[in-house]
């Protein structure tokens, strides 16, 4: 029997056919990515301390943050615990 299809089914998002929003989402990640090595860094951690810290593989965070994987914004959270830091200082580099 096939499965019905959810009755929260959006559809086919239209994020990625729209270079304009592209262009925009992959600075931004950029700009992420930079911003957590540099977190890290600032408090002398190495990848597997931040993982341990945010419990997460440490592979993960190493793609992370050289642009290899997405981070969910649970996986942001955890990164910002493990730094002792508002989501905010994460993504906008407010203190």
């Amino acid at each position: 029997m096939a499965k019905a299809p959810s009755r929260h089914a959006h559809g086919r998002s239209e994020l990625w056919d729209r270079p304009e929003i592209v262009a925009r989402v992959l600075k931004e990640r950029r700009r992420l990515e930079r911003r957590l090595g540099a977190l890290r860094r600032e408090r002398d951690l190495t990848q597997t301390e931040t993982a341990e810290l945010a419990g997460l593989h440490p592979i993960h965070v190493a793609r992370i943050e050289t642009g290899v994987a997405n981070a969910t914004i649970a996986t942001l959270v955890a990164l910002t615990c493990a730094y002792s830091i508002p989501m905010k200082t994460a993504s906008f580099g407010r203190t």
